[in-house]
C-alpha cells in the first residue's frame, strides 16, 4: 500500500493494521478510537448483551409455560 505502513495494536492479538505513516488521517477516513472509548465501548457491549440473554430467558420461560399449560403452540401438541 502507497502511504501505509504495518503496525502493532497496542491491545490486540498481535494483528497488523495499516495507518498512515505521518499518523494523520484525511477527514474522510475514520478515525481509531481512544482506550477510554473502546473501554467505554466493551462496557456498553457487555451490558447490552447481558440484556439480551435476559430477555431471551424471559421469552424462553413464557414459551416454556404456554406449552405446559395448554400442551400445545400454534395448534402443534408438543
Amino acid at each position: 500500500m502507497k502511504g501505509y505502513t504495518k503496525t502493532r495494536l497496542e491491545h490486540g492479538a498481535g494483528e497488523a493494521v495499516s495507518r498512515p505513516r505521518n499518523g494523520v488521517m484525511s477527514d474522510s477516513a475514520v478515525r481509531w478510537l481512544t482506550l477510554e472509548e473502546r473501554q467505554e465501548l466493551r462496557t456498553d457491549m457487555a451490558e447490552a448483551s447481558a440484556w439480551a440473554r435476559a430477555e431471551l430467558r424471559k421469552r424462553r420461560a413464557v414459551k416454556n409455560s404456554k406449552i405446559s399449560e395448554h400442551g400445545t403452540i400454534n395448534g402443534i401438541i408438543y
